[in-house]
């Protein structure tokens, strides 16, 4: 029955996509189902211990209420980003309270009205360590557009806790003047802000999708939400914007087998996403592929060079983006430097993003990196739509991208 009901499911989204092709607008329909990458990756959500309703947050003082007849074992309070709550207590943060968390199994009180009342937000959820916990946070403004975040015990090696203990528990704004609880007791947490469907177009089958990139709820948010189409014969599609990913604006063109559609609505809520065959000149995202060799590089001393003038040397060019802010670049130089020495045809140059000069100096001198390095304009941002950090652009010997937002492991087997 399940298999029948999914593909009733499917057989009806492709058919009314397909009804609609003949009119000037093409309707693309999401379930409610919302969904989350499954690129592996999530972020963690530290439990500070609490005897008492006070906590501390971004350096200021803060205290709580309790729900009523709240007996526990023992007690921590977190806090999840999202920016879908107008007036928050705490700005784009809501806040849990956790009882019994040394069991693993602890109940849970979503601060859904974020007003750090916990006696006023329902009953608890149960969390079951086997399960973990979805949830859904209500933007303020729209009450059917929601947030879900997807919250499990991590699976951890030793490796990965010594890790975290130096780059992410000393970090963010829960960090100082709480008691941090033991790692075993953290939680992952994993957004699904995505709304995918498979459909077809001109009997072309595709996947689409969209993402709420600010994390609200919405959808629509001009200039940051973003628009994702791939091969639905692919388990996922990427929300990164070197992989394909459009960002959603008042004029939004996507390409689709070689013709031109225009955006012409999303719903708020993520229902839906209207689009029409458009005659306006689409202009393709630099992408796989396309040459560069002439793209200008400003170095830390001042001098220009291009890529063409790195490639005379060398077979390739690995562009290295960073930051000093930027936590995972840290984590990522050691494997980076290894690749830099084993590698002899190939060339890293480190483009800097957000460090003025001299942070850049101090942290160059600090972990001993001795590649050229230069500084990212917003231009070359924006051209080379870089959108995570780290990330890694390879370009072969005729200056031609061979790999956007690769991973070190993707960038070694290339070479």
């Amino acid at each position: 029955m399940k298999i029948y009901t999914s593909f009733l499911v499917t057989y009806y989204v492709v058919f009314v996509t397909q009804l609609l092709l003949g009119q000037d607008t093409l309707q693309i329909n999401f379930g409610p189902n919302y969904h989350m990458s499954d690129d592996g990756g999530h972020g963690f959500m530290k439990l500070i211990d609490n005897h008492n309703n006070a906590f501390k947050y971004d350096g200021t003082d803060y205290s709580f209420t309790y729900p009523q007849n709240f007996s526990v074992n023992d007690t921590a309070i977190a806090f999840n980003y999202f920016t879908g709550w107008e007036n928050a207590f705490i700005k784009n943060t809501t806040a849990f309270l956790f009882g019994n968390y040394k069991s693993r199994s602890p109940i849970v009180y979503v601060d859904y009205n974020h007003n750090l009342d916990f006696s006023d937000d329902g009953l608890p959820l149960q969390f079951e360590e086997e399960k973990g916990l979805t949830l859904y946070l209500e933007n303020s403004n729209i009450p059917t557009a929601k947030f879900s975040v997807n919250l499990f015990y991590p699976d951890l090696n030793e490796e990965q806790k010594e890790q975290i203990k130096t780059f992410i528990k000393p970090l963010g704004p829960e960090a100082k003047g709480n008691n941090i609880v033991p790692i075993e007791f953290w939680l992952a947490n994993k957004r699904k802000n995505y709304k995918i469907t498979n459909t077809s177009i001109n009997n072309n089958p595709l996947k689409i999708g969209l993402y709420d990139y600010n994390c609200n709820g919405l959808f629509d948010d001009i200039e940051k939400d973003r628009i994702m189409i791939g091969d639905n014969g692919k388990s996922t599609i990427s929300k990164r914007l070197q992989k394909g990913a459009i960002t959603y604006t008042n004029n939004t063109l996507i390409s689709i087998m070689g013709i031109t559609y225009e955006v012409i609505e999303i719903e708020t809520s993520g229902k839906y996403i209207k689009i029409a065959e458009s005659e306006k000149i689409y202009h393709k995202p630099i992408g796989i592929g396309d040459n560069i060799s002439d793209l200008k590089i400003e170095l830390v001393s001042g001098e220009i060079i291009t890529i063409k003038d790195l490639l005379k040397e060398n077979s390739f060019v690995l562009l290295d983006f960073w930051g000093s802010w930027c936590k995972g670049c840290t984590q990522q130089l050691p494997e980076l430097k290894n690749l830099a020495r084993t590698s002899r045809n190939m060339e890293v140059i480190g483009i800097n993003y957000g460090d003025d000069p001299n942070e850049i100096e101090r942290y160059l001198v600090k972990h001993d990196i001795k590649w050229k390095n230069g500084k990212a304009s917003e231009a070359m941002i924006k051209k080379l739509r870089v959108d995570g950090f780290p990330n890694y652009l390879l370009i072969d010997q005729d200056g031609n991208i061979l790999i956007m937002d690769g991973t070190i492991e993707e960038i070694r087997h290339q070479l």
